[in-house]
């Protein structure tokens, strides 16, 4: 996700250096009116002729952004900071030109060096908001929920912050909050497969803890779920037989687990559990057949036994 100043440059200075081959007056016509190429045309004349301006390597910074040339614009902003090492612009722009080169600890760096110059709401939310983001491209998800949750609290609403919050609470293993800002993300942008994704992946997981404790129809209510939008996840499909079982569904959970068997066919466990689920149906011709399935799979005696047992019926009922 690209990012953008949307700070304006002050461009109210009287030129100091007042000769060269650039025109300032045109210059700040062209940047005024929005032909960025237009001033960087006069402004590189400029700098090249009062190469201390750093006013010029600002604005330059900030056409070369518009421009979407963002390690010009990177070398324009680093060069304004290097002048005049105390204006928040400059670091809020090299920063968000950094972080569109994927260089995000150089981005991160910078936006930590501007807090201290950031004196308006909306300088705090484009710098939160901007090292936040690149803290979540590093992968270093608490730090990225510190800066995002303060953009958050200074502008509500903004659904990448949203979305950029619930996945790093997710990776930080906080499910509660995770699922409410990925709600709350979705509900903005209903048809964003990551946040999807992500919620979904709630669902299981939040399963998983409601099958370790029993609670059966919570967690298969939410394998349900998942499983249709992950219908390809076998492991959960076998989760969701499980649950079926144990809540006496024979129908569902055989359903559940020959989805299993077909996305997983070397998960032996899947088979014994077809095979005892047809035993406990009298099917005993698709109960040995899975019990030998499972058998292949893994040499256990139990279901060895299990084996000899469904023969000895069918030998029974050959009689």
């Amino acid at each position: 996700m690209k990012k953008f100043l949307i700070v304006t440059i002050f461009l109210g200075l009287a030129p100091w250096y007042m000769f060269g081959q650039g025109d300032f007056n045109k210059g700040v016509s062209f940047y005024k009116q929005g032909q960025y190429a237009k001033a960087v045309t006069e402004f590189e004349q400029i700098v090249k002729a009062s190469p201390e301006y750093e006013a010029g390597f600002r604005v330059l910074g900030h056409c070369y952004l518009k421009l979407k040339d963002y390690r010009k614009a990177a070398n324009s902003f680093d060069k304004a900071i290097d002048l005049k090492g105390d204006n928040f612009v400059s670091y809020l722009g090299g920063g968000i030109a950094h972080y569109n080169l994927d260089e995000h600890r150089r981005a991160t760096a910078l936006l930590l060096r501007a807090e201290k110059y950031a004196k308006t709401p909306k300088d705090r939310y484009q710098l939160y908001e901007t090292r936040g983001a690149a803290y979540f491209r590093l992968g270093d998800f608490p730090k990225a929920i510190a800066d995002l949750e303060k953009a958050n609290s200074l502008q509500r609403g903004e659904v990448n912050n949203l979305q950029q919050l619930g996945i790093a609470y997710y990776q930080t293993d906080d499910l509660r909050q995770a699922r409410t800002y990925l709600e709350q993300a979705l509900a903005l942008s209903p048809d964003s497969a990551e946040t999807r994704k992500f919620l979904s992946n709630i669902d299981n997981k939040d399963a998983l803890e409601a099958l370790e404790a029993n609670n059966y129809a919570v967690a298969a209510s939410l394998l349900e779920k998942y499983t249709s939008t992950n219908p390809d996840d076998g492991q959960a499909w076998f989760n969701l037989g499980l649950c079926q079982l144990f809540d006496e569904k024979l129908d569902e959970a055989k359903t559940s687990f020959s989805r299993s068997v077909e996305l997983l066919p070397e998960n032996w466990q899947a088979h014994d559990r077809l095979g005892y689920i047809y035993e406990l149906q009298e099917q005993y011709s698709e109960s040995l057949a899975s019990y030998r399935k499972a058998l292949e799979l893994n040499q256990d005696s139990r279901i060895s036994e299990s084996v000899d047992r469904i023969q000895e019926r069918i030998r029974r009922q050959n009689l």
